[in-house]
């Protein structure tokens, strides 16, 4: 090791997989973060305040269901269908779970009765916490220069401003799969796999995160692959998973027996997962949302349980049947989820029914979002191959993450909402080629346990 590298070593402190724990922050960069964080807060106040309006102007769709439901939930009337007066568990509970206490805090507390702006703060405060768990992420995986860049990024990233003063639950779920995947890379992978008690953290934050939607379920493989790079073999990575399964189950178990007395069905999440598969799957499919009233789904009155069980068999049976337009599918939804990164700025809107914007700013605002979006992802392509070079279980684990964050909704339909929980790890990958970590240094230093005995000191050895 050269020098130069080692004393650069020794400022960044260990950034990678099997590394030490991370050295405390000089004082400069502690004002970044600091800096990053405060713009990350301002600029997501500042759209709540300027964008968020009561009463909703749409009363339809999934983002008035959340706050809706939240409401009733706040009121102690339980999660009961708007349209069918019936006990329902077509969303997620997750969402409305978070926004109920809030609400039951809005409206027996002196603080004005306006939901949709204290929706909207907690966003941006959940907006905030995020911008830091990329960076914690990124310093672990690539160094603390990438893990402020990462942080940085982020906190600009105009889509994931934009979501703010919306309810969808986009910002939410960031948060708690963020939150599930700090957990375990904070573990110092140099002292071998992490202990029981942190894969039940990370098995019960990635439960919350399930509970407000499952796409960050495939982190478990993410974890198995981790722990077969450090080298416990198969027997024992499949072993130790049961410890965050165990506390999956225990987040999830309180849903699902509601669900098997009042649904008479053992939900474990939704009833709506059957409608959003049959969507497209059908002759007519174009790869983007379709009603669900077409031949590709039974009739739109069936009872909610029975019709997300027949429209999940109508979907697999088509897959199955016709697996050539299942692989064009997969294109066209690919495509339409990553055409524009804009979406933020349509809920906020209400869709059509409330433009607030002028026509000009609406204009300038969508196409700086796109054009941020496109950036960020050839920059992400360019950092991708970083995250294999070496196999280190940190950087495999956490792109494992993010893959999973992308393809599991080209196995849905087309949408670019889908797209938005891969945004803050699309941003930890752009740090890569943003910092100018050259591939010959090895992207950051070498595990304690790869380096020279010569070359071994406080700073670079784990503890």
């Amino acid at each position: 090791m050269k020098p130069e590298d080692h004393e650069e070593n020794a400022a960044e402190g260990p950034g990678d997989a099997g590394a030490g724990p991370d050295m405390a922050l000089t004082r400069n960069q502690r004002r970044c973060l600091v800096a990053i964080l405060v713009v990350a807060a301002g600029l997501r106040i500042a759209w709540s305040l300027y964008a968020t309006e009561e009463p909703i102007a749409l009363v339809s769709g999934d983002a008035y269901s959340y706050y809706y439901y939240g409401q009733e939930l706040a009121a102690g009337d339980g999660y009961v269908g708007y349209t069918s007066g019936e006990p329902t568990a077509y969303y997620p509970i997750g969402y409305p779970a978070i926004l109920a206490p809030l609400f039951w805090v809005v409206r027996h507390t002196p603080i004005p009765d306006n939901l949709p702006l204290a929706g909207s703060l907690l966003n941006a405060a959940f907006g905030t916490l995020s911008v830091g768990l990329v960076f914690v992420i990124a310093r672990r995986v690539f160094g603390t220069r990438a893990g402020l860049v990462a942080a940085a990024v982020t906190a600009v990233w105009p889509n994931l401003v934009f979501y703010t003063a919306t309810f969808q639950l986009e910002t939410a779920f960031i948060l708690f799969a963020l939150a599930a995947v700090a957990v375990v890379v904070a573990h110092d992978w140099a002292t071998g796999p992490p202990s029981r008690a942190r894969l039940l953290a990370f098995g019960a934050v990635l439960g919350l995160s399930a509970l407000v939607r499952p796409f960050s379920l495939p982190f478990l493989a993410g974890l198995v692959v981790a722990f077969l790079v450090v080298g416990c073999g198969w027997r024992r990575a499949l072993t130790a998973l049961g410890w965050p399964l165990l506390a999956l189950a225990v987040v999830l178990t309180p849903w699902t027996m509601r669900n098997l007395v009042v649904m008479d069905s053992p939900i474990v999440f939704s009833t709506n997962m059957g409608d959003t598969l049959c969507l497209d799957r059908h002759a007519d499919a174009t790869g983007t949302f379709q009603w669900a009233s077409h031949e590709g789904c039974v009739e739109p009155d069936t009872p909610e349980v029975e019709r997300n069980s027949r429209n999940t068999r109508k979907a697999i049976e088509f897959v199955l049947e016709h697996p050539d337009k299942e692989l064009r599918q997969i294109l066209e939804r690919a495509r339409y989820m990553m055409e524009q990164d804009h979406d933020g700025l349509t809920a906020a809107e209400s869709g059509n029914a409330n433009r607030f914007l002028g026509h000009r700013l609406r204009t300038v605002l969508a196409r700086t979002a796109d054009w941020f979006f496109y950036a960020a992802l050839v920059l992400a392509a360019l950092g991708l191959p970083a995250f294999f070079r070496g196999l280190r279980p940190v950087r495999l684990f956490v792109v494992v993450a993010m893959l999973s964050l992308v393809a599991v909704p080209l196995g849905l339909w087309g949408n670019p909402r889908f797209h938005v929980p891969a945004l803050p790890f699309l941003a930890i990958a752009a740090a890569v080629p943003l910092t100018g970590l050259r591939s010959r240094r090895g992207l950051g230093p070498r595990p304690a346990h790869e380096q020279p005995e010569e070359n071994r000191t406080p700073a670079s050895v784990g503890t």
